[in-house]
């Protein structure tokens, strides 16, 4: 019985998925759907339904490229996609047009009506490869498809952005952009990008990412992902995170896993290495488990040894009683993995620390990410 009331709430939540991609007016909205292959920089096309109206082709990044252009990991930084398995990536603002502007369009399945209100989204994330942060990140709905033949930017209107149009300098987690658009009518095209001015745009000028070993470019560049369009009878039907004001933080910090540790000390590994979460979750991201890989690689070669698993939560969730057994879910989960993969459990050691050894006291959002962790000591 238990076996048919799970399937059948799977079921449900198929075909509510199902339903949203139906009033979604945009197609292949979190670019799935490929055709072709990634082999270099500006391959947007490879995205269906995808393109770019100007010169400067975005990029595609996917889970199917391992270098380069993949997912989490690629020459830009490392984020987890926002939906799915594959994002794009545009540069929306560079210091003096040193580098020129990406956008990303795609024609809408049907024509917006006159008068028609619109729930409008799209997440955005600052790669860490960025020097620089910037606003001004929106949405433009057109009646003409912009065909550039030149790498210059679209000075054009913005039909949807951000209602505090902040400067998106988050390189950990995703920002929504999200507002309602009434339509003038005939609108049959979405364009993606920063329409203004480089005088009329503010920009951050920021230090280099300590977990970022790559390249630096000159310029504010984003991961764009998951952008919806669906037609609403009323403002309040579109629910936008900017008001809700929720006070956690829910993006995941992330930093890349080692590479190699042959030759390095086995206590040393354990000490650098720590998994993150999102709020409230015990859930180990596919980059955590990448760390959790590495751990278990150099416990599998110390067996000798035993591990203290320490779980850390950040000060909000300390405070949420329905947080209150959060510690101890993280650390059991990453137990688990180990003893399902040969360690004896006599090997392994827990300890919950709540919010007594905060990795960054700042209080910001990152700080607040940074603390929701997972840390390990080996005890030879």
């Amino acid at each position: 019985m238990k076996k048919i009331v799970i399937s059948f709430l799977s079921l449900g939540m198929m075909l509510n998925v199902a339903a949203q991609d139906m009033d979604n007016l945009v197609e292949n909205p979190s670019f799935e759907q490929t055709e072709g292959r990634i082999k270099r920089g500006g391959a947007i096309t490879v995205a269906v339904g995808w393109m770019s109206p100007t010169k400067a082709s975005a990029d595609m990044f996917s889970v199917k490229v391992k270098e380069g252009y993949g997912t989490p990991n690629n020459n830009l930084g490392i984020e987890e996609p926002q939906d799915g398995s594959n994002y794009v990536g545009i540069r929306a603002f560079s210091y003096n047009d040193k580098e020129a502007r990406n956008y990303v369009s795609s024609k809408l399945k049907m024509t917006m009506k006159k008068d028609q209100k619109y729930c409008v989204k799209f997440y955005v994330n600052l790669a860490e490869a960025s020097k620089y942060a910037s606003n001004n990140i929106g949405i433009n709905f057109s009646k003409k498809q912009y065909n550039i033949s030149e790498a210059k930017s679209i000075m054009t209107s913005t039909s949807v952005m951000h209602k505090d149009n902040p400067v998106f300098n988050g390189q950990f987690g995703w920002d929504e952009v999200c507002g309602v658009y009434k339509a003038a009518g005939g609108e049959k095209f979405l364009t993606i990008g920063n329409f203004s001015s480089n005088g009329s745009t503010e920009n951050q000028r920021l230090k280099k990412s300590k977990s970022f070993s790559g390249s630096a470019v000159v310029s504010a560049y984003y991961f764009i992902d998951n952008v919806s369009v669906v037609a609403i009878d009323d403002e309040t039907m579109c629910e936008c995170e900017a008001d809700a004001r929720q006070p956690e933080t829910k993006f995941i910090y992330e930093v890349a896993p080692m590479s190699s540790i042959e030759g390095m000390d086995p206590a040393v590994v354990a000490k650098n290495t720590s998994i993150y979460f999102a709020y409230g979750s015990s859930e180990i991201s596919e980059n955590s488990q990448k760390h959790l890989d590495v751990m278990l690689k150099m416990w599998l070669e110390n067996r000798g040894s035993k591990i203290m698993i320490t779980s850390h939560t950040d000060e909000n969730e300390h405070e949420d009683p329905a947080l209150a057994a959060l510690g101890e879910e993280r650390v059991e989960a990453v137990k688990l993995f180990f003893m399902e993969n040969g360690i004896n459990y006599t090997k392994v050691l827990t300890e919950n620390a709540k919010n007594t050894r905060k990795a960054d006291a700042s209080g910001t959002d990152l700080a607040k990410a940074k603390n929701r962790r997972v840390t390990f000591q080996l005890i030879q």
